[in-house]
Parts: structure tokens; C-alpha cells; sequence
């Protein structure tokens, strides 16, 4: 079966700073878990300095999957920090499984959606940073195969020592969010990244 899932960055440029799978010996401590022992996902920043030489200290994080819900928001401080979750709404192909995918985007410094929304493809979710358990300003994106009976998740499909959870550089298409945005979406995105620098709204 062809995997159906497609993943864009999220923001541009794209820059890796931690792939899937490394290994980190603070996982099993920092989540009291044993077999927690690999990174659970791809840690990522936009790359870009300042006029100063300091890299840039938020940047805004676009939708990066077509016909997925904003699950839930969470805050984890030994976590993920602001993290914002993304679930398929119709069930995908990933490696010959049939499920839903589910996609944490974590350390945002704030986060300009609600639980529920459906954001378009290259919509402003949020502004990234270092929240949580974190050593820097990125962007982690994780990946899980998972039932969701529309409510809540009903089954985890899988177990390894990265916490469960898949490589989305395995789903990434290698193009930006951004570029993908409707005109529609692009003005929506501005007014929202236009009312958080002014300090209203969301």
C-alpha cells in the first residue's frame, strides 16, 4: 500500500538541528520512563540570524498537513512546553497500517489557534520558541499511528524506544507550507501574525 500521508515544513527555510532516533540518555529521567531512550521526533529551526549574528528568537509556524483538527493544546513544563496537536480527520496509509496520524508541534512561545480548528494547509498555527524542556528556540514535530473515534484517542499502534512514535522526515515532501497556502489563508495568517505583535486576540 502507498503511504498517503504528506508532510510539509512548517516553516522557511528548514533547518534540522536533531533528527528521529538519536539517542539521549535524559529521556528515561526527564519522563520516568525506562524505555523511553531515543528521540521521539524531529527538532528544527528556521536558521536565520540577526543582523547582530544572534540566530532569530521566534518565528511563526505554519499548518504543515491538509484536512488535519487541532486535537488538543497542551502546556507539559518537563515536556514539550506550549504544544499544539494535530490528528488526521479521515484515516491514512503509513507503511501498510491504516490509522490516524498524529502530529505534536511543542515549545511554542504562544499558540494562535484553538482545540477544534481546522486549519488550512500553510495557516499560522503559532510563534515558535524554547517552552518546556528545552535547550534552545526549535520547533519538535513528533509523528504517532493512532484510532481516533473522533473524540479521543482510542489506541497507540506502536511501541519502540522513541516513545512510540514514527520519523516524520519519512513523510516530509520536501516543500514548504507556506508556498502551499491559499490566498485566503496567506491573509488570515497575516492578520492573526499581525494581532499577536500587537499584543490582541488569540
Amino acid at each position: 500500500m502507498e503511504n498517503t500521508l504528506k508532510i510539509y515544513y512548517p516553516f522557511k527555510p528548514f533547518k534540522i538541528t536533531q533528527h528521529w532516533g538519536n539517542a539521549n540518555g535524559a529521556y528515561a529521567a526527564q519522563f520516568n520512563d525506562p524505555d523511553f531512550k531515543l528521540h521521539n521526533g524531529v527538532d528544527a529551526n528556521i536558521g536565520a540570524m540577526n543582523w547582530d549574528g544572534s540566530m532569530v528568537s521566534e518565528y511563526p509556524v505554519y499548518c504543515p498537513v491538509e484536512k488535519f483538527t487541532v486535537q488538543r493544546i497542551d502546556f507539559s513544563p518537563q515536556g514539550g512546553g506550549n504544544e499544539l496537536w494535530l490528528i488526521s480527520d479521515e484515516p491514512l496509509t503509513m507503511f501498510e497500517r491504516t490509522c490516524h496520524a498524529y502530529i505534536p508541534l511543542c515549545h511554542a512561545k504562544k499558540i494562535l489557534v484553538n482545540a477544534g480548528d481546522k486549519p488550512k494547509l500553510g495557516e499560522l498555527l503559532m510563534i515558535a520558541d524554547n517552552t518546556g524542556f528545552s535547550t534552545g528556540i526549535h520547533t519538535h514535530m513528533g509523528l504517532y499511528r493512532v484510532d481516533y473515534d473522533g473524540i479521543r484517542i482510542t489506541n497507540y499502534h506502536d511501541k519502540n524506544e522513541a516513545n512510540g512514535s514514527f520519523s516524520p522526515e519519512l513523510f516530509f515532501t520536501g516543500e514548504y507550507a507556506i508556498d502551499k497556502a491559499d490566498l485566503a489563508t496567506l491573509i488570515r495568517s497575516n492578520i492573526r501574525y499581525f494581532a499577536y505583535k500587537m499584543g490582541v486576540g488569540n
